[in-house]
């Protein structure tokens, strides 16, 4: 049976402005069109390069008239913490955005949503500190990668996750069940990017 529009988990992406220099075009907008030509899901796409923007963005996300957008995706640079209590994404002007910052920005408000980060070493944060992410967002859950992750396989990944999020309900027992499966169809790169998905409990 076909899904009803109305089921689509439309996708909502905040990308850096500059990801390697002013001369490099990289943007992970056209993943976003291949999934949403063979998923038939919408997506927005919006450029940040300030905090100001960032906030701006998530502020405008967080509006009942996006709630058919249950992905959030973030495409950043990413980085471990000094230690495991946090880390962090890097916006375009140099701002770091800390995994507590993004946190008490959108607290509350991300109920049966899935936060996704397009960013290296984002996930290798501590788990007692993405846990406290998934619990105080209210999202269903967050994903993304431990390890530094190259373009290209990253990108593929993504597809997949981005992809299969739409013949999945946002529930606990169902998106358990995704992360497994992810591992089963693409183990060597759910293992070589350190790809890790936190549910909420």
């Amino acid at each position: 049976m076909a899904k009803k529009k109305s089921d689509k988990k439309h996708i909502f992406c905040l990308e850096t402005d500059q990801w390697y220099g002013q001369k490099n075009r990289s943007s992970v907008e056209p993943m976003l069109q291949v999934v949403e030509r063979h998923q038939d899901v919408s997506y927005q796409h919006r450029d940040v390069a300030t905090s100001g923007e960032f906030e701006f963005f998530l502020s405008k996300y967080l509006n009942p008239g996006y709630q058919n957008y249950p992905i959030l995706y973030l495409g950043f640079h990413g980085w471990k913490g000094d230690d495991e209590s946090d880390s962090y994404v890097t916006l375009g002007d140099g701002t770091n955005v800390t995994l507590k910052e993004l946190e008490n920005l959108i607290a509350g408000k991300c109920r049966g949503r899935f936060v996704y980060f397009g960013a290296c070493g984002v996930m290798d944060a501590h788990g007692a500190r993405l846990n406290s992410f998934v619990k105080n967002t209210g999202a269903v859950a967050v994903a993304g990668y431990r390890e530094e992750v190259p373009w290209l396989e990253s990108t593929a990944f993504d597809m997949l996750v981005l992809g299969g999020l739409q013949a999945r309900a946002f529930t606990k027992p169902s998106i358990s069940k995704f992360d497994k499966d992810l591992k089963n169809t693409a183990p060597g790169l759910y293992k070589d990017l350190g790809f890790r998905l936190i549910v909420k409990t």
